[in-house]
């Protein structure tokens, strides 16, 4: 792992996402998410009940920015600092896979459920697969 990469680019998303999904879909979308990976092997990083649907809304503000929507997570919570927040957890190689493997699951849905533009499935998950590599941490998963 490398944790003196620099994150990704965030304009790698197309705003027409954003458009054509809306703010009530990206969160439904990530709440989607949440719960595959609640459901997971890795679901010991990730909190139970109403606290994970609380951390999918998080989640979902930092989509609706990232699909070219408004900045809802630093309008909510401020500065993203996505590393250091996450930097408590032990994130490996293993976790990482399982993370993208949810996050492929919910996307191959998301143009009929959430009406994400088909065209643009692969522009976002591509984005997360760098995003996912810049936030391991550790070598090794403990979960």
């Amino acid at each position: 792992f490398d944790p003196s990469g620099m994150p990704p680019r965030t304009d790698r998303i197309p705003d027409e996402v954003y458009r054509a999904m809306g703010e009530a879909n990206v969160m439904a979308l990530a709440e989607a998410f949440y719960r595959r990976l609640g459901e997971s092997e890795a679901s010991g990083l990730f909190p139970k009940g109403e606290a994970l649907i609380q951390a999918s809304a998080k989640t979902g503000a930092m989509f609706a920015f990232l699909f070219g929507g408004p900045h809802l997570y630093q309008q909510r919570y401020g500065s993203p600092r996505m590393r250091m927040r996450h930097l408590p957890f032990k994130i490996g190689p293993k976790a990482r896979s399982i993370w993208l493997r949810c996050l492929r699951e919910t996307l191959e849905e998301a143009p009929e459920r959430y009406a994400m533009p088909a065209e643009h499935v692969e522009t976002v998950y591509a984005f997360f697969v760098s995003f996912s590599a810049w936030m391991v941490n550790s070598e090794t998963d403990d979960f």
